[in-house]
This record gives C-alpha cells, structure tokens and sequence, in this order.
C-alpha cells in the first residue's frame, strides 16, 4: 500500500520479553501536535476545539430553500440524528462526553437565496462556507446563547446541499455577535449514506481530530481501511483508535503503556469497546512518530467488525489531515481483506498471523496469548 511499503511483514521473533521489564514514563510517548500541520494528530493541538470530556454543547436550527421546500417536520429530523449520536459518543467516551443538543423544531427557516445557489461542490471554499452559515443565522434572526457548536440542518429536499463539511472558524453572526467555537452544516449525504454518524464524523472535527481518509480522491480506506469514524463513515469498526481515545481524555495514562527505548517488554491488552484496562501500547519512534498496538473484538461499537484481534498503526504528527497521519498496518497483506476493504482484516491474531514487524524502525510485535478477557503481546525494539 502506498505511504507503508517500508513497513514489511516479517516472522516471529523467537526471543521471550522479560514481563517484569520497567516501562517509560507514559509521558514520553505523548507526542506533541506540531502547530505548523492542520489537526496535527499529536497532544495539544489548538484550534479553540470544542470540549472532548464534559459537555459538549450544540444549537441545531433548521433550514429551507424557496426551490427546495420542507416536505417534513424539523422533529423528525432531530430524531434523525438524536439520541442516537449523543449514544455513540457516550459509548466511545466511555462516559466521558456527552453531547448535549438544543434544537428549535419550531419550524424551518427560509434561507435568503436558493439552495442551488450556494455553489455546494467539494471544493466549497471558507468564505462562501461562512456566507451560508451566516445566512441560516440571518433567517433564524434570534439570539443564540454563546454555545460550541451550530448545527444547520436542511430539509432533505435540498439535493444541491450535498455533503456535510464542518466550518473550523469562530461561528459570528454579520454584525460580529460571536455564536459558536465551530459549526456543522449538514448535507443530504447524511440521509442518503451516512445517516446520524455523520454527525459523530463532523462533530470529531469540531474536536480537533483530522480526517484519516485521503482528500486527493484516492479509495476512502487506503490509509486505515473502516477501523475509525474519521475515516470510512460506514466502516464496520468504527470506534475511535485508542490513541485518539487518549488525546481526548477518554483513556487515562494508566491505561496506556508506553516504550521508548530497545529492549523486550510483554503487555495486557484489554477490548478497546468496553470500559476499563489497558487499552494501548506506544511504541515512541522519534518525536513525531510512533506505533500503537489496541485490541479489536466485534463488541460494542465495532459490533459489526469482520476481524479481531491486535490492531496496528502508526501515528505520525508532522502528517496534515487527509493525508495519512494514521496508517494501519496489515498484517494480512493480498488477502482481499473482508467488508469491502483490504485493511479490514488487519489485526494480529493466533488463529492467523501472531507476528508483525516494522523493519525500518526495528520493532516486531507478536501476540503471545489470548483469552476471554484480553490479549498478551510481546514488543522487542531493536
């Protein structure tokens, strides 16, 4: 696969790790986010991000077009999308954010200008994203509270409303009235394909996480194939990768362990879909990269996940958005993969592949056993 052909399988390693071995200071493995890469994937990223842990509050208005009227009520498409995405991030927060959305289902509000006019194309720049948004405020012409993030829903009838973008800028209304960190405007894409997860998609955005499906066009799984939200809406894993989990304060340091330096090391892995245990190791290459080992089951959230078992990755910081800065690696390759896409069958396993090593920077990471309650791997950097 493009971007990985350095990373090549090789066999088991045959020397046993010391379990009893000191690892780093989990603070070593907390790669920093570089601030000239836009939503680098590294610890501290600024972008006045919407709150990842606590209450994340939204305002959902909604709009219509003079040619593309409301045929159905703004209740029902509330419901579209709540509870059921306000559940999702409770289950991959593992309680640690709730979504909490008000919306006025009063009625639709009429947008100024036709819905064709707005020029909705992939390439949908900044500005012109702003003049809608501004718009939708203009026709709702009420205050909203200061909050974090607007949602503007349209009617599904605006077909020329055809995908969903997030705007990263301070939301303000034309006369300077400041109302929101970030906003999500919503696309017939959600009612078509995506349905309510487009807004867990959006809404990662709003809290700093890039897109980790490639923005050149390229297949939507090349880099990570359907193990994260960010990438492949609809992949059949879709929970959160643990590093995420931990720069959002979903996982806590004790539940990460880390290793930077050479040497055998044995870890417990326990499901990353359910709550408490270990759920991550890093392996620190440099500062701005690294290796991260989770475990998948076909639980919870990846309930619908054709493949289980030791999922590898790396992470690189210095990687903007769109362009890879998480890339999974198959430990499978020419498999055909399963679920449509070649990296869904990745993981490590016993009753498959149990070994996996990254020749360029010396690391083989092999599981060990398995068991109801998780998984033993081994890691020997060299």
């Amino acid at each position: 696969m493009r971007g990985l052909a350095c990373l090549a399988l090789a066999g088991v390693v045959s020397a046993r790790a010391d379990p009893h071995r000191p690892r780093a200071d989990v603070s070593a493995c907390k790669l920093a986010a570089n601030s000239d890469v836009y939503l680098s994937a590294g610890f501290g990223y600024e972008l006045n991000c919407a709150p990842s842990t606590g209450t994340l509050n939204a305002f959902m208005l909604f709009v219509d077009f003079e040619d593309a009227g409301a045929v159905e009520t703004p209740q029902s498409l509330r419901d579209f999308f709540l509870p059921a995405a306000a559940e999702w991030y409770a289950a991959a927060s593992y309680g640690a954010l709730a979504l909490n959305v008000t919306a006025d289902t009063s009625r639709f509000y009429r947008m100024p200008a036709p819905a064709a006019s707005y020029g909705w194309a992939r390439g949908l720049s900044y500005e012109t994203h702003q003049e809608y948004i501004q718009d939708a405020l203009d026709a709702y012409g009420q205050t909203i509270p200061p909050t974090d993030v607007l949602y503007v829903v349209p009617t599904a009838n605006a077909t020329a409303i055809s995908f969903s973008p997030t705007f990263m800028g301070d939301v303000e209304t034309r006369s300077g009235v400041y109302v929101a960190r970030k906003s999500v405007t919503f696309g017939v894409d959600a009612y078509r394909t995506w349905r309510y997860l487009v807004l867990n998609h959006e809404s990662g955005h709003t809290i700093c996480l890039p897109d980790y499906y490639p923005l050149n066009g390229s297949a939507t799984g090349l880099f990570i194939g359907g193990w994260d939200l960010m990438g492949l809406i609809s992949g059949p894993s879709p929970d959160y990768f643990a590093w995420d989990k931990w720069r959002l304060g979903w996982l806590s340091d004790d539940q990460v362990e880390c290793v930077a330096e050479p040497g055998s090391s044995t870890h417990t892995l326990t499901p990353l879909e359910t709550a408490g245990g270990s759920k991550a190791v890093v392996i620190k290459h440099g500062d701005t990269d690294a290796l991260v080992a989770e475990l998948r089951t076909a639980d919870g959230l990846d309930a619908a996940s054709c493949s289980t078992g030791v999922l590898l990755y790396t992470v690189s910081t210095t990687t903007p958005t769109g362009e890879g800065p998480v890339r999974v690696l198959d430990a499978n390759p020419g498999s055909g993969g399963c679920a449509g896409d070649e990296l869904n069958d990745a993981p490590l396993n016993l009753a498959g592949t149990s070994s996996y090593t990254v020749a360029q920077w010396g690391v083989t990471v092999t599981v060990v056993s398995e068991s109801s309650d998780g998984v033993d791997i081994e890691v020997e950097v060299s």
